[in-house]
């Protein structure tokens, strides 16, 4: 089992390396919507893209709250994080470059109507099986554990 300063750095270096997540959100009524995502992490807060006209981007304007998962069952993090901004992919030239240079495409390129969130963790979880469910949150309140 390992303790939590392996399992924070087990999951930096999972977002480290910029891969594709689960994200899921919720509408005014609390129905959920879950999509995949390419998320870059840019060491403080998650990136991700979608249009906005997406019932995910409709969801995360109306409810802040979001949750993002990723690996596998036998290697999962989970994510709670909130909203902390929205912007044009045509207006945010700084987030465009970071995020296609992490992820490997440009949301610029592949039409308009998109949008860039800002995601800033609030609770992180690292596990690895049902051994490792005990102890598993690395940050809370939105502060790192260890």
């Amino acid at each position: 089992m390992r303790d939590i300063k392996t399992r924070k750095a087990d999951v930096l270096a999972a977002l480290e390396r910029q891969g594709d997540l689960w994200l899921s959100t919720a509408d005014p009524a609390g129905r959920p919507h879950l999509i995949p995502v390419s998320a870059w992490w840019d060491g403080t807060h998650l990136v991700i893209a979608t249009t906005g006209a997406s019932r995910t981007a409709q969801n995360m304007k109306t409810n802040r709250p979001v949750r993002v998962a990723g690996g596998s069952p036998s290697d999962a993090i989970m994510i709670d994080a909130d909203v902390v901004e929205r912007s044009a992919v045509e207006e945010s030239p700084e987030l465009a470059g970071g995020f296609s240079g992490a992820v490997g495409w440009d949301p610029r390129e592949v039409g308009r109507g998109w949008f860039f969130f800002r995601l800033r963790p609030t609770r992180i979880q690292a596990y690895r099986g049902y051994d490792e469910l005990e102890g598993r949150d690395v940050m809370r309140a939105a502060s790192w554990l260890a």
